[in-house]
Formats: C-alpha cells, structure tokens, sequence
C-alpha cells in the first residue's frame, strides 16, 4: 500500500530531529528558528490552519529539506489549501504521482536518486585518507552541515553508508548505477541537477578541472539507438577504469549527453 504523506509531517520531523540533538529545544525556540509565531504554528501543527503558498515555500526552506523534498512540500500543501481548485487539482496530481513512485522504491530511496549529493557522499568517502566528518563532507562538496546530516540519515537507512563503532561514515563500495527508469521527472531532476554542476566547473572563477566538448551530427535516427547504446557501454567501461585506480583524492563526475535536436518532419 502506497504511503500517504502530509506536510505536517516534515515539521514534526524537523522538530524531533533537532530535539534529539538538543534535549531542551522547544517549541518556541522552534517556531523563533522558523520565523513563524508560536500560536500559529502550534495551529498548523494541530490542523486548525492551514499554509498558503507563498508561507509553504518559506518553511520548506528553513526545514533544512533536499530540493526534491522542498517541491513535495508545497505540492502537499497546496492539494489541500490552494484557493484555486485547479491548483488544488494539479497539485494533488503531482503529489500522487510522486507517492506511487515512493510506492515503488521507497521514500527515501527516491531521495538519493532524485538529488545530486547523496551519490557524491557515498563516493567522497571512498577515497584515500578522506576524513569522513560532517564538517570536512560539508566543506568538499560545497554543502551545508545540516545538510550533509540529514543526507546521511538517509543513506544509512539504506544502508549505503554506516557508521563504524568509532563513530566514522563509512560507504558501501559496492558498485551501483544512480540511473533511474522508473520515475522521469526523478530522472530529470538528478540529471537537471548535475547540468547545473558542470556549468558552476566552467565558471571563470572556479579552478577545478573540467573537459566537455560538443558535436552536432547528422544521422539516421534508428543508426541513433545504436550510437546510445555504445554510449552506455563506453560510459560503463571508463567508470570502471576510473574506479580501479588505488590512490583516489578527488571526486569527478562523468556526464555523457546525446539527444535528438530536431522535432520529427510533419507527415
């Protein structure tokens, strides 16, 4: 049965999470961190009140939520407070959709594929002398700490990370793809994402090594599923090639894109 959701649930959570670190946190600390006041978010707490769009966005925002997260947020606001029903309507819709993908494969997993950083954690704790503290995790990749904490809780749900009886964040090293099929808008989130990577490694003030290039050709397009398929089969071979090196100190990204520029001719 497919999970039902609801974004008093995400609040909750946050709550608890941050008590769980700081026994003596309340509710009006809370509320203060939020930027919402104490009366009033005890009400939406309790269902007397609901989120209006524009409060929706500012919470996902301070909830210390993952992108894709933030998006479902709104979405399940909106099905239930939008004034308009159309928007009620088309949020909901976007809110099932995204529950049978969760129905699938599972909430959390569907949150490792969907944003960037969780498949670059697993990967940054494999290399060679790293140390695995949040704060040095936070600091390679560019992320928040809380962040990092919170994508952590969720790979080790999955168990592709675990903490030894030390207390260090260790990867599974296991090879695994995050391609996914079963959910396209999962797929164009997490690879939207990585385009978006590739710019910020272009850009004239970052001094991190990159190599892209692009051509245009023209061809048949049966010839076409040919080309994707070597493709995929060159992709496969390099990673592993990259993956057997012993003394790993830096995190790359392959990204490899081949699609079609032209729209089908009128028939």
């Amino acid at each position: 049965m497919t999970k039902k959701h609801h974004y008093r649930d995400y609040i909750l959570k946050e709550l608890e999470r941050r008590q769980r670190k700081n026994p003596s946190y309340s509710l009006r600390a809370f509320s203060r961190d939020l930027e919402v006041p104490c009366s009033r978010l005890s009400e939406i707490l309790n269902g007397k009140v609901g989120l209006s769009e524009s409060r929706a966005v500012n919470l996902a925002s301070k909830l210390n939520l993952s992108p894709s997260e933030q998006e479902f947020f709104v979405d399940l606001a909106l099905s239930e407070h939008a004034r308009s029903a159309v928007l009620r309507d088309l949020a909901a819709q976007r809110v099932k959709a995204r529950e049978e993908a969760f129905g699938k494969i599972g909430e959390e997993q569907f949150a490792v594929i969907s944003d960037w950083y969780h498949t670059a954690i697993t990967q940054i704790l494999l290399l060679k002398d790293f140390d695995p503290s949040i704060e040095n995790i936070a600091r390679r990749l560019g992320l928040t700490q809380d962040t990092v904490e919170k994508a952590l809780e969720r790979l080790d749900t999955l168990k592709l990370v675990m903490k030894t009886p030390e207390g260090r964040w260790v990867a599974d090293d296991s090879k695994y793809s995050s391609s996914y099929g079963g959910s396209s808008e999962a797929a164009r989130n997490y690879f939207l994402q990585m385009q978006n990577k590739a710019v910020e490694a272009m850009s004239a003030e970052n001094k991190r090594r990159w190599d892209m290039g692009c051509t245009m050709v023209p061809t048949n397009r049966d010839k076409a599923k040919e080309v994707a398929q070597k493709i995929r089969q060159f992709r496969l071979e390099l990673m592993q090639d990259l993956q057997s090196c012993e003394d790993k100190d830096s995190l790359f990204a392959l990204s490899t894109s081949f699609f079609e520029m032209t729209d089908l001719p009128a028939h």
